[in-house]
């Protein structure tokens, strides 16, 4: 028979605690995934209702109350931080006496991890459109740039040495075509009675492979198209 060990009370003690945080680590390493891939959204802010406008980031419960998720200041040309999903349906509201008035709707779509969502004023019903895109989905990657067409008429676009066509309310992800100077011509045109193209935006810029750029085509009576082009820095997360 082998002697008994009699093991002091500190070494009982450590043992003992270490046992008790080993769940606790491997809850802490559990959550993180979790959080990383939890829905988020932001908003970009093509043009805004007021010069700066805080509104409020809502749902609505069962029975139609209002549920509030905290507040977002709106300006133009503007892309918020990573903001929660808290339900399918979200409204930014103005906050009233007593209540809430929601001046925009949208959809989070189910499944998507990460959205951006572009909001564009409307002056004469004093509220937004929003337009929902699952960046994931359309491959956007830094480099890249983000073609979103709102008019209703078909646009035409070049980055250097590639030409891309984008219908009414379509979207279309290109890598620009860059030049040895890292340099590239970026032009917009529309098709004319006779399907021409006629420019209406031409400039020479430089690419970045560290930003994601966003181009919106807008309807425009002088023009035939209005371009709204805004860079995104920083990952998707």
């Amino acid at each position: 028979m082998f002697p008994r060990l009699s093991i002091p009370s500190f070494l009982k003690l450590v043992v003992l605690s270490f046992g008790l945080l080993m769940p606790v680590m491997g809850q802490v390493s559990a959550t993180k995934p979790d959080e990383k891939s939890a829905p988020k959204f932001r908003f970009i802010c093509v043009s805004i209702l007021a010069g700066e406008q805080e509104v409020v980031l809502a749902s609505r419960d069962d029975k139609g109350g209002w549920l509030e998720h905290g507040t977002v200041k709106l300006r133009s040309s503007f892309i918020s931080d990573w903001q929660p999903a808290k339900a399918v349906q979200m409204h930014l509201a103005l906050r009233e006496v007593d209540t809430l008035r929601s001046i925009c709707q949208f959809n989070y779509p189910v499944g998507t991890r990460r959205a951006f969502v572009t909001l564009i004023a409307d002056p004469q019903k004093k509220v937004y459109r929003a337009d929902v895109i699952d960046p994931e989905k359309l491959k956007f990657a830094k480099g890249s740039i983000l073609v979103v067409n709102f008019s209703s008429q078909p646009g035409m676009v070049l980055l250097g040495t590639k030409k891309v066509s984008v219908r009414p309310g379509e979207r279309a992800v290109v890598a620009p075509a860059l030049e040895a100077n890292g340099m590239y011509r970026l032009m917009v045109a529309y098709q004319d009675a006779d399907k021409k193209p006629v420019p209406c935006y031409d400039r020479y810029i430089p690419g970045n492979s560290d930003s994601r750029d966003m181009l919106f085509l807008f309807p425009d009576a002088t023009l035939g198209l209005r371009v709204f082009s805004l860079p995104m820095f920083g990952d998707m997360d």
